[in-house]
């Protein structure tokens, strides 16, 4: 990993913007204020030219993250969430007809999340239970720049992918699918995908769903919901490979190993009030009355004989005692697991560390996160003080950060510099060989929601072995910038790639 090297990059910027010197990643950081208040369309957006820093920072991409999650998360007029504006998967690659855009709140929608390709996990289609053994259900949703790409450039067919895909394999610099922006002069929107997970409480009659801790909203149907994980993928002028950003409630589920920021306990611990547990409203109990924890069950961990300070999950090196993360069964036998956070949170408390000293790019999150609690933006619902950030994912842009790249096939530094990957990139003298790049950001970044069981190099592969597992990296190991085209044959479901997104394997024309 690079990024303390970014962070040394930052010492002119911070020493000089603040006559006191660095005080660490912070919602007011650069000279910008990451409140929500407009999308930012670049990563650079509001920083004034005489701060802005020569080299792009983890601080600086986790604060374009941030601000865009408050602004997303932000009421739309109506008393929703600017997200749920979006348009959902369904209606951009609907089974017959053209997409629809409406751009107004859309429920979610009953059907959609009973099915089961709405229910499992990308990477290993696994299904995930709640404490109250209740199946977690994901929706998709992308903003009007992606859905216009989709419908005007028939985006929807599998023709029109597989004809993409052949363009890519004749030259991968200019053939192929390449959302926008393309060029580093556009900074104008790009396409965003959002891809979110709920937690299931009910008959909306129930009232389990804690709307003072989380944003709770009802299906078509009458079944409450609860947003317990938030994944925020958008597309910029510098970043063609897309930033990357993981937010969840601070609820779902303790660190894995003592010493981080949430311990295990019975109940999570209140980021909005430090020293407090996350019980505000004296009988949140999740619905079961056993724990506070969207995926932790406390009293079972402890039967188990956890010992109230660490969670073993299964790993190499673990041969007896794995209690938590452990093989989730499968078909109609899934079973409920103990949740933890491989990657601990880091206590906000010695999280905001000088800026010109080199330092993981968790703490600067821990800070960020802690800033933006101590000074949520006026008009925001006090239940989005309970989600955090758990990590962002980016590349650098060369060795000088001066060359962007918005459209054409490049690739990574860990293992992936086959020519296969972009094959006759040089082809009519475009773009000569394709270009490397490196990660940044959280090089391990993973969601308890939404990557359970592939935390941190950990993903169990034998369902009668749960010591048996393999190493998944990040975002990156699944998403890259080839367009790919393989149609739905043999009961096997469609697998469609097109610039990192995985979204058109949905397709259904």
């Amino acid at each position: 990993m690079k990024a303390a090297l970014l962070v040394l990059a930052a010492i002119s910027l911070d020493a000089t913007a603040q006559s006191s010197g660095p005080v660490g990643c912070t919602y007011n950081q650069y000279g910008r204020v990451a409140n929500g208040a407009s999308l930012w369309p670049t990563t650079t957006f509001g920083i004034p030219a005489a701060q802005l820093p020569p080299f792009e920072t983890n601080c600086l991409i986790n604060q374009f993250a941030f601000n865009n999650f408050l602004y997303l998360a932000g009421n739309d007029g109506s008393g929703n969430p600017r997200f749920m504006s979006y348009v959902p998967w369904y209606d951009a690659l609907p089974a017959k007809g053209v997409p629809v855009w409406t751009g107004t709140y859309t429920p979610l929608d009953g059907v959609q999340l009973s099915k089961a390709m709405n229910q499992t996990e990308a990477g290993n289609g696994f299904q995930l239970l709640d404490v109250a053994n209740q199946t977690t259900s994901y929706d998709i949703r992308i903003n009007q720049v992606y859905f216009n790409q989709i419908k005007n450039r028939q985006l929807y067919q599998q023709a029109t992918l597989t004809a993409a895909a052949n363009a890519f394999n004749q030259n991968s610099y200019s053939g192929g699918i390449w959302f926008p922006p393309t060029e580093i002069g556009d900074k104008t929107e790009g396409v965003i995908e959002l891809k979110t997970a709920w937690r299931n409480f009910g008959a909306v009659i129930s009232k389990l769903c804690p709307s003072d801790l989380m944003y709770c909203t009802v299906d078509d149907d009458g079944t409450a919901w609860g947003l317990v994980g938030f994944h925020l993928v958008q597309k910029t002028n510098t970043h063609g490979e897309f930033v990357w950003a993981s937010f969840e409630h601070a609820g779902n589920a303790p660190d894995c190993s003592p010493g981080g920021a949430n311990p295990v306990a019975n109940f999570p611990a209140d980021p909005t009030e430090p020293g407090q547990t996350m019980n505000v409203n004296k009988n949140y109990l999740n619905g079961v009355g056993k724990s506070g924890w969207n995926y932790f069950d406390y009293n079972d961990y402890l039967a188990a004989k956890g010992d109230r300070k660490s969670c073993p999950f299964p790993v190499k090196n673990v041969q007896a005692g794995a209690i938590c993360l452990t093989w989730p069964g499968s078909g109609t036998a899934w079973q409920q697991v103990q949740v933890c956070r491989t990657d601990r949170m880091e206590k906000p408390a010695n999280a905001c560390v000088n800026l010109s000293q080199p330092h993981p790019n968790s703490l600067d999150i821990a800070c960020l996160n802690q800033s933006v609690v101590n000074n949520s933006p006026s008009g925001l619902a006090d239940y989005w003080r309970y989600y955090q950030l758990i990590g962002m994912q980016w590349v650098i842009n060369g060795n000088t950060e001066g060359g962007a790249f918005g459209q054409g096939c490049f690739l990574y530094e860990d293992g992936d510099a086959s020519s296969t990957n972009c094959p006759n990139y040089g082809k009519h003298g475009e773009g000569g060989s394709a270009p490397s790049y490196t990660r940044a950001g959280s090089t391990t970044m993973a969601n308890t929601t939404l990557e359970t069981w592939t935390q941190n190099f950990l993903y169990v592969t034998d369902p009668s072995n749960p010591q048996n597992v393999s190493s998944a990296a990040d975002c990156f190991a699944c998403h890259q910038p080839q367009t790919i085209a393989v149609p739905a044959q043999n009961g096997q479901p469609a697998f469609n790639q097109a610039d990192m997104s995985h979204l058109l394997s949905r397709v259904q024309q």
